[in-house]
């Protein structure tokens, strides 16, 4: 097989399965590639927490949840508390000096590690919502219905306006 060609079946292979590698490019805490600046800057952090907690209270006093869950609510606002992190993406140098199998294995872990997050968060979810009346599970219902459809950052599911 020719060098070419390689490279070509390499590329083909690596965009067939949705592998984006300037993803990893950034340094933690640097918005992607033609991402607004502000959007991972401390400013923008500060930002997302505070919509976070109010979503939160929302959620809360919408449920009026009684004495006996008040145990169950601390779990899981606890666990909810910050947004979802993602895990350190490895710099570009050390991408770089990877061979492409590497490159993949670390991708692999990368998103391994951020399945795990949403796992927990998804488990302690269903363990909240099972300590709810069914009438405070028609609420949560509804309202995490709501704001699942504003879509990242409020955008009704979208990512830009």
């Amino acid at each position: 097989m020719t060098t070419s060609r390689r490279i070509a079946l390499t590329a083909a292979l690596l965009l067939g399965t949705g592998i984006h590698f300037s993803s990893f490019s950034q340094t933690p805490g640097t918005p992607p590639q033609g991402m607004h600046p502000m959007m991972g800057s401390a400013k923008m952090a500060s930002h997302r927490e505070a919509r976070h907690q109010k979503h939160l209270s929302e959620l809360k006093a919408s449920l009026q949840l009684d004495a006996s869950q008040e145990s169950a609510w601390n779990i899981f606002s606890t666990e909810m508390k910050p947004p979802l992190q993602r895990p350190a993406r490895p710099s570009l140098a050390e991408l770089e000096k990877m061979t492409t199998p590497e490159r993949i294995d670390k991708m692999m872990a990368f998103k391994n590690e951020r399945d795990a997050e949403m796992n927990k968060r998804m488990t302690v979810t269903k363990t909240f919502y099972a300590a709810l009346t069914p009438a405070q599970q028609k609420v949560f219902d509804t309202q995490t219905q709501k704001f699942m459809s504003e879509g990242p950052m409020g955008h009704h599911g979208k990512m830009h306006p």
